[in-house]
């Protein structure tokens, strides 16, 4: 089986391309930039999810779509290219996939479409009202590909990741932040009383997870990819600083217009993952180990 995988040398896709090929699929990769990996059994296009890529996807039997412009700040800064990139571009992908013969597909969405939740834990069919550019244009996408579905008889299976971290990802994200600071004994700061809590979900569940919905799910469903037990922001600094072995200071910050808008922060965000464990599915690694595999890595 020949599994077609944008975004797949990005953070999240890059473990999963890894799975795939140790369990004996073919893999062909489109991004802008290579694959670290190689492997016999690995092919990569060069090209934009916003061109045309109906000829890249024949002859493959399943689409994984990845490509994104992803976080919370930098699509706020960018609202048009994130609208263009994540909702244009997938929509994209999607008649793509169908035009080339391709049915069966992944797409990877994100737990910013639930916005400050109504109800904890957060139920897959829980009420969406994202506050950020980046959840509403996944939650867009989320739409088209329901639409999709009901209109062309696709099999779109939607995973929402919760709060993802783990090694190679990029230093903008909390995760890698407060290991920095803490590794360089500098201040480590947290906005307001750093009581918002968060699941952390280590990156090698997720991928372990996405295959699971897509060799066990049900055809159509959205399914929580994330960590069902919750860290507050606080308690994630004073874990980066204890097993950093570092003399940091947590600072706490006042929220602000020019710092962060009390408005925009989700102070709950923990997911029922109930529909995964019913797949065989549960997260392994819990925070504290999570991060001592990041550490080891940098040492």
């Amino acid at each position: 089986m020949k599994i077609f995988i944008t975004g797949g040398s990005g953070f999240i896709a890059t473990p999963l391309v890894e799975h795939l090929l140790e369990k004996g699929y073919k893999v062909k990769v489109l991004d802008l930039k290579e694959p670290k990996l190689k492997h016999k059994n690995l092919e990569f296009v060069n090209k934009s999810i916003l061109g045309n890529i109906t000829s890249d996807i024949k002859g493959c039997d399943a689409v994984f779509h990845f490509a994104a412009l992803l976080g919370v700040e930098n699509s706020d800064k960018r609202p048009l290219d994130t609208m263009k990139i994540n909702l244009e571009g997938s929509v994209n992908v999607f008649k793509s996939a169908i035009d080339a013969g391709v049915k069966k597909m992944i797409y990877s969405s994100s737990s910013e479409v639930y916005g400050e939740p109504r109800e904890l834990p957060i139920k897959e069919g829980s009420v969406k009202g994202p506050v950020s550019t980046y959840g509403v244009s996944k939650l867009a996408a989320e739409i088209y590909a329901k639409a999709y579905n009901q209109e062309f008889g696709t099999d779109i299976r939607i995973v929402r990741f919760f709060n993802v971290y783990g090694p190679g990802q990029e230093n903008n994200w909390v995760v890698p932040i407060f290991l920095n600071k803490a590794l360089k004994n500098e201040p480590i700061t947290i906005f307001g009383n750093g009581n918002q809590t968060r699941c952390f979900t280590y990156v090698e569940d997720v991928a372990e997870g996405v295959l699971t919905v897509f060799e066990k799910g049900n055809k159509g469903e959205a399914y929580n990819i994330g960590n069902n037990q919750p860290t507050t922001i606080l308690e994630l600094a004073q874990i980066a600083k204890e097993m950093a072995k570092s003399k940091s200071e947590i600072a706490k910050l006042d929220f602000g217009e020019k710092t962060r808008l009390k408005e925009r922060e989700i102070e709950y965000r923990i997911p029922d993952i109930s529909k995964m464990k019913a797949l065989g599915w549960k997260p392994k690694t819990m925070i504290r180990e999570g991060i001592s595999k990041i550490l080891s890595m940098k040492n």
